[in-house]
């Protein structure tokens, strides 16, 4: 038995067809039928029984699979730990991500990550909302993920790594663009648009509106769209975190808004608790939850 019999098992035992997993180890099927061939030889105990075009466990396979896991994990951690005890740092950690973070938090995690660990480490980064990205952290697609608090996920760890502001979003030729502050009483005969409601953000926002009989005319995903949206409208204000989305038209700005508690909106890390995770990605979770966030000033428009 060698560590090649034991990938090829795995691999054979996760996808439970020949051909797609010949494929996947870059092994020619017959090559890969060996091996299962005299593993079991080995073993005395058939692994894999036919189903159809596939193949499944047997009682047999399903408890070697147990031990074979344990055995490619050990192996993966210690030569991990050799490489890590040398300088070598590598791996990857793929990251996913809500959009609102991506032009501030993000950005400085990463330069303090490249600069404690080189470039040797890949950062993969994939954006969505809150609830695609946590079925993705389950379903093993991410190593980690930066979500809005999700109720009922007891596997997971949610830990608190910055806060966000909402404010108003509004054109700088608004009348209202000469205050430094508004309040919800500015917001009467105005369109608002914010987040649709059944995002995490936008169940948040709607119960802050309801408290205030506060009612969206447009609701939409993201920053961008909604900033989009009130720089077309005259009589528009958004209601958005304050994040890169107002900044990108020159004809916006943003104000804080007197009903809505600093710190908002809170962004957090979430990962699988109790499972083998690589020292790369041990070393990002760290980071992650120890960083002192350098949160910019509110955006407001010093001329207006």
């Amino acid at each position: 038995m060698n560590i090649s019999q034991l990938q090829y098992f795995c691999k054979l035992a996760e996808l439970q067809h020949y051909t797609k997993a010949a494929e996947q180890l870059y092994i020619t099927q017959p090559t890969l039928s060996n091996s299962i061939a005299r593993l079991e030889e080995e073993l005395g105990v058939p692994l894999f029984e036919k189903s159809g075009r596939n193949v499944r466990l047997t009682k047999y396979g399903k408890e070697f699979n147990k031990y074979a896991t344990k055995a490619l994990n050990a192996l993966h951690e210690g030569s991990d730990i050799l490489k890590e005890q040398i300088g070598q740092y590598s791996g990857t950690v793929s990251v996913g991500t809500i959009y609102t973070i991506q032009d501030c938090y993000i950005p400085q995690l990463i330069r303090e990550f490249r600069a404690k660990f080189g470039s040797g480490p890949l950062i993969d980064l994939y954006q969505g909302l809150t609830r695609s990205l946590i079925e993705g952290l389950e379903a093993d697609a991410y190593d980690v993920a930066f979500t809005a608090f999700v109720d009922g996920k007891d596997h997971l760890a949610f830990v608190p790594v910055l806060r966000q502001n909402l404010v108003a979003i509004i054109r700088k030729d608004n009348p209202l663009a000469e205050k430094r502050m508004l309040s919800f009483d500015d917001f009467d005969g105005r369109s608002l648009v914010t987040y649709r409601e059944d995002t995490s953000l936008g169940g948040e926002v709607k119960s802050l509106l309801e408290t205030h009989d506060v009612v969206p005319s447009e609701r939409c995903d993201d920053e961008i769209t909604l900033a989009s949206i009130v720089a077309a409208g005259e009589n528009s204000i958004g209601l958005s975190l304050d994040t890169v989305g107002a900044s990108l038209f020159d004809e916006l700005t943003v104000r804080p808004v007197e009903e809505v508690p600093d710190g908002f909106h809170t962004v957090y890390l979430v990962y699988k608790k109790g499972i083998y995770r690589s020292p790369t990605v041990e070393h990002f979770i760290e980071l992650a939850t120890q960083m002192k966030y350098e949160k910019e000033p509110p955006r407001i428009d010093a001329n207006r």
